[in-house]
């Protein structure tokens, strides 16, 4: 064997494999992948870092929701808008690329909190949204007309009765010669309306997809193009006053006066099938059953087979369609529960059976009729049920009653109580003086 050869060969191996030995010793990005959640609101700013392990020779790029944002290891982010921001920086050198994502959310002005529908007072103010912050627990009056200066409502004489968010729209229905007025749900600006609605007498709204929906009104259902608002043409088999709806799967179910529910096929509106039974409604539970009130039952609707099954309720049950007294219904359910909240009202004689005051909220557990057998809580002493009553908030699972000190609404003394849902304790009460009427709370 030529050894002199051999120990040339196995010199030449080891210098190939310390050379593959260096060049695969350069290191990689180490890209820490360490990503965040914030939120923010409009204005504010925060400083997000890229932070590597060897920054020899590394190149960065962001991206703000997939548009290019810098190329420095550093980023400041300033919430010049509200939404949803996923923030994604990419480190790269020519060894490796690793990328981090930050997922930021920026709540609009009107965003974290709720909204408070006020009617006003007749003849002396039509109403606005008051907005209760859940930033500082302090509540901002007349948001409308502070965001919207020189517009109303409608005149003095009519009276904001409904409200809705659908698709980062706030829709306001105002009754008695009112219009139907459209605004960004986050910024409160105005972005359309509807001067004149049927018969001066809508009530209600509900979206139904991208370009349509539907308006209530005291002579029937009309279709709403979302494009401008434009009222659209009646619905054919609803003639008389109707209030609440809502959308479920395929259907879109509406109160009516002289049919109760009836429910209309999305696709085209038309009547798949009147009921007959239902005052007041409409709330929805998680497993997407819909629930009415109707005589002295609680009504549960299946929204895919259109099947109805009901529960005996311990008191008699009102309804909201005296002359002009139209209001949305008194029962709520968590969208993430299956208990149902119904508010026990008066009933008495006016010009028609109008719905007053009241004291007792009940909780009904499907399956558990004793869960009725006493009320679930009881307002304070000398304080009634106004408007709506009650409504569920799912952001902080609480109900927010609406209490005046007078059961036929003549009181200037008014009361927002937020009660824990499972416990009935009452958690928080906001107070105020005037004649505004608090009526329905209005929730993302």
């Amino acid at each position: 064997m030529n050894f002199k050869k051999c120990f040339t060969l196995l010199s030449l191996l080891v210098a190939f494999f310390t050379a593959c030995k260096k060049e695969e010793a350069i290191p990689g990005v180490g890209l820490q992948q360490e990503g965040r959640s914030d939120t923010l609101h409009l204005g504010e700013a925060i400083t997000l870092r890229a932070r590597v392990a060897n920054v020899n020779g590394t190149t960065f790029d962001w991206k703000i929701n997939g548009t290019a944002a810098g190329t420095d290891s550093i980023l400041k982010f300033t919430a010049s808008a509200s939404g949803m921001f996923r923030v994604v920086v990419t480190a790269r050198n020519t060894v490796s690329i690793d990328s981090v994502a930050y997922n930021v959310k920026v709540w609009g002005k009107y965003e974290n909190g709720f909204f408070m529908l006020q009617e006003g007072q007749y003849g002396n103010d039509n109403g606005d949204l008051w907005y209760y912050s859940y930033d500082s627990n302090q509540v901002v009056k007349n948001v409308f007309k502070t965001e919207n200066p020189g517009k109303s409502l409608g005149p003095n004489t009519a009276t904001l009765q409904f409200a809705t968010v659908y698709r980062d729209k706030m829709y306001m229905a105002v009754k008695v010669g009112g219009p139907l007025v459209v605004a960004d749900a986050h910024t409160m600006k105005e972005t359309g309306r509807i001067d004149h609605l049927p018969q001066d007498e809508g009530y209600a709204f509900v979206g139904v997809d991208d370009s349509r929906g539907l308006l209530s009104a005291i002579d029937g259902v009309y279709r709403v193009n979302l494009t401008g608002p434009v009222l659209g043409a009646k619905v054919a088999g609803i003639n008389g006053p109707a209030g609440d709806m809502i959308l479920a799967g395929d259907y879109v179910f509406v109160m009516t006066k002289d049919d109760g529910v009836v429910a209309l096929k999305a696709a085209d509106f038309s009547v798949a099938k009147k009921f007959g039974i239902g005052d007041a409604g409409f709330a929805r539970t998680k497993d997407g059953s819909i629930w009415v009130t109707g005589k002295d039952s609680l009504v549960k609707i299946n929204p895919v087979s259109l099947a109805v099954d009901r529960v005996k309720l311990p008191f008699k049950t009102t309804n909201p369609w005296a002359f002009l007294a139209w209001r949305s219904g008194s029962l709520t359910a968590s969208a993430s529960g299956d208990a149902v909240y119904i508010a026990e009202r008066e009933a008495v004689e006016v010009i028609g059976e109008i719905e007053v005051g009241g004291t007792r909220l009940y909780r009904y557990q499907p399956g558990n009729a004793a869960s009725l057998s006493a009320p679930f809580l009881t307002l304070p002493a000398g304080q009634y049920f106004y408007g709506s009553a009650v409504r569920y908030n799912e952001r902080r699972k609480e109900l927010v009653v609406i209490a005046l000190t007078d059961k036929f609404g003549g009181s200037n003394d008014n009361r927002w109580l937020m009660y824990d849902a499972v416990t009935a304790n009452l958690k928080e009460t906001v107070r105020y003086t005037g004649y505004y009427f608090p009526a329905l709370p209005v929730f993302y």
